[in-house]
């Protein structure tokens, strides 16, 4: 067993408390593992193949010969600079082309910069582990035809801190794991991809380089599914790290322990506030893995109003085994803020989806119980609407409900609640469809940089522009509804769309041919900008004349659109998107911005910057991630952080993404709030 400290989750390190982790295993499925432990250049691989490696530096690959160890998780750590790489010897077949995978490894960054991107484990086109732009750490899986499958998770990185960090794949899905608990997943057959590549590095002497440290790194050629040293290292968690007074700090225990252990008692503390206690009996601890039990049990302490500041919210277990107490201690920096007061008028929704709504009844009086005063429905993706529409072109009608809209309009009148209804604009809602298929022999549908066809409909054909523009008039036609919403009123990514009519668009725009194409107009050519400028002009286009058609069709009607939360600029270089020309021109009467991250600082900065780009032209409703890719609220107290920072920022609103059936939501998140956070309407009229 092993002890060891780390910087923000602070570990005390003394006779009678120590953190203990159970050390990395070579078995039959190992085919590499270092541990860092010896002294001098050479790393030792403990693997079946005796991979040894050394530290390199730079790309002349010039030897480091007298590499940093420290104190890691388990023995010693090797510290990793800018542009340092541990390389084995050699990259041998076995490390390629497998048809299972587990590469583990335990990190600590010391990078402060959040823009750098971090190669932790490197074997190009093959497998990687990252942390990407934002602190997000990021799994990529190459198949056998070299096809990237990344995988984004969802949990900020922090320097100064351990981690362990997992990418598996069985063969049907890869997934991504931190601190044994899995991140997000990808679909992916076939096999890994067998061509030698590059070699395998741990750390990068390229741009992409890694600053910390690396202990423990092993690869496997078999899934693992379970990561028990992980999860004794990251035995409990805070539910939420900005908290808001009055209100609850939540700190969830979930150890792991050897079989025999008969109870395990787990405390929690903040500041002066009383210590709540709680005691896992034996008989309820789960089977985990080989020899191993897992416990839960959440600890809640009350935050009364007025208590503020940065503070420490500390957490201990202590257990016996075979005859010794072992004792381990946690804490977590939360920072506690005062509630700021809903305004008089404010915007509460949340996103839902019709196809999912069998009793529109059940999930708008949900809706409002925890005192939400709109929902935003989503309608149609492409030409497939989820209900009876008289425009088509195909209809799939959920539950065999045709009067769903209509029944839905009067469930949320009867609730208080105002419906928008949203359109996917221009994604193929089904794209093996017998329509769908014609509209990709008719040339509607979007084509990337090498000719393919993408199951997008291009905003160049004036037969997909009319789509879009009948499918938004239709809804205000015929359903009193509150308004309409765009979404997906974009690119699906920057390689879009090269068909031969945005071609000859484009060389009428710039009054001669392209050369080169499509790579004069792709990042590195010389036509980057004026080809990134027509696509934005194309949406806007699109933009114009709906809104206009709508307005003229219910000059009352409320259009917003679900944009890209990120700077304008980028917005429109990666999708397409000028959001902000929209607001400015006066094509929407609001915004939402799908601003779902669960990294707090990331949060604020970008509704921050979204409500200093447009806050003076419409109300921007910042978007809250409840339910979504990349965050998942299973306490009250997270949806408390977002909803007070968007309030203390300034937006008159906020929509979370989502509330559709079947979910728990509204009972375990929401409705908790609305005494003290969702009070009355949010109409201005109590």
């Amino acid at each position: 067993m092993c002890r060891f400290a780390a910087l923000l989750l602070v570990f005390v390190v003394a006779p009678a408390w120590a953190q203990v982790v159970s050390p990395l295993q070579a078995d039959e499925h190992t085919l590499l593992l270092y541990r860092f432990d010896g002294d001098g250049p050479t790393i030792i691989d403990e693997g079946p193949l005796g991979l040894h490696g050394r530290i390199v530096e730079g790309e002349e690959r010039r030897p480091v010969d007298a590499p940093e160890r420290v104190e890691g998780v388990c023995g010693k750590a090797l510290t990793v600079g800018p542009r340092q790489a541990i390389v084995p010897a050699s990259t041998p077949d076995q490390l390629r082309g497998m048809d299972a995978l587990t590469v583990e490894v335990w990190f600590r960054t010391a990078n402060e910069d959040a823009t750098h991107r971090q190669r932790i484990v490197l074997y190009w086109e093959h497998y990687l582990i990252s942390i990407f732009e934002g602190g997000r750490l990021t799994g990529h899986l190459y198949d056998q035809d070299a096809t990237n499958n990344p995988i984004r998770g969802h949990s900020p990185i922090v320097p100064g801190r351990w981690y362990h960090a997992a990418l598996t794949w069985d063969g049907q899905r890869g997934k991504l794991w931190l601190n044994g608990r899995e991140q997000a997943s990808v679909r992916m057959t076939g096999t890994i991809n067998a061509a030698p590549g590059s070699g395998l590095q741990i750390g990068a002497i390229g741009d992409d380089w890694f600053e910390g440290q690396i202990d423990e790194l092993r690869i496997s050629n078999v899934a693992r599914t379970a990561f028990p040293a992980a999860r004794q290292y990251d035995f409990c968690r805070p539910s939420e790290t900005l908290l808001v007074s009055p209100g609850n700090a939540r700190m969830i225990f979930d150890p792991i322990v050897t079989e025999g252990v008969t109870s395990i008692t787990c405390t929690a503390s903040l500041g002066e506030l009383p210590e709540a206690t709680a005691t896992i009996a034996g008989d309820s601890l789960e089977p985990y893995a080989d020899g191993m039990l897992l416990g839960h049990v959440p600890l809640v302490l009350d935050l009364p109003e007025g208590l503020v500041g940065t503070m420490t919210l500390h957490a201990a277990v202590s257990y016996e085994h075979e005859g010794e107490v072992v004792r381990a201690a946690l804490d977590f920096p939360v920072t506690v803020e005062p509630t700021v007061p809903p305004p008089p008028v404010e915007f509460r929704g949340a996103w839902t989806h019709s196809h999912r709504i069998d009793d529109p009844e059940d999930i708008f009086s949900r809706m409002a119980a925890g005192g939400l005063n709109a929902a935003v429905m989503r309608v149609r993706r492409g030409e497939t609407a989820y209900y009876n529409s008289a425009l088509g072109p195909i209809s799939n009608i959920p539950f065999e409900n045709e009067d769903l809209i209509e029944e839905c309009v009067a469930a949320c009148r009867r609730h208080g609640i105002d419906l928008h209804c949203y359109v996917n604009n221009f994604p193929v809602g089904s794209p093996d469809s017998e329509y769908a298929q014609q509209m990709r022999a008719e040339g509607r549908w979007q084509k990337n940089a090498r000719g393919e066809d993408v199951a997008w409909l291009c905003p160049s054909h004036p037969e997909n522009l009319d789509l879009v523009e009948a499918a938004m008039v239709e809804l205000v036609r015929d359903y009193d509804i509150a308004g309409v919403q765009y979404d997906f009123i974009r690119y699906g990514g920057q390689e879009v769309c090269f068909c031969d009519r945005c071609r000859a668009n484009f060389e009428r725009r710039i009054g001669r041919a392209v050369e080169n194409w499509p790579a004069d107009c792709l990042p590195e050519g010389p036509l980057y900008d004026e080809w990134m400028d027509q696509r934005a002009d194309l949406i806007t286009a699109a933009v114009r004349r709906t809104s206009a058609a709508v307005r003229a069709q219910d000059p009352d009607a409320i259009i917003s659109a679900a944009v890209f939360a990120m700077p304008p600029e980028r917005a429109k270089l990666t999708v397409g998107q000028e959001w902000d020309l929209w607001c400015r021109e006066g094509l929407l009467d609001a915004l939402c911005p799908m601003s779902y991250t669960a990294d707090n600082a990331a949060y604020e900065e970008t509704v921050r910057l979204i409500l200093e780009a447009v806050g003076d032209y419409v109300p921007v409703y910042a978007g809250i991630g409840l339910r979504s890719g990349n965050q998942v609220m299973r306490y009250p107290e997270q949806l408390a952080a977002k909803i007070n920072m968007a309030r203390r920022l300034g937006a008159p609103g906020f929509t979370m993404f989502s509330i559709s059936p079947v979910t728990d939501a509204p009972e375990t998140v929401v409705i908790p709030l609305r005494e003290r956070m969702l009070p009355g309407d949010g109409r201005g009229e109590e």
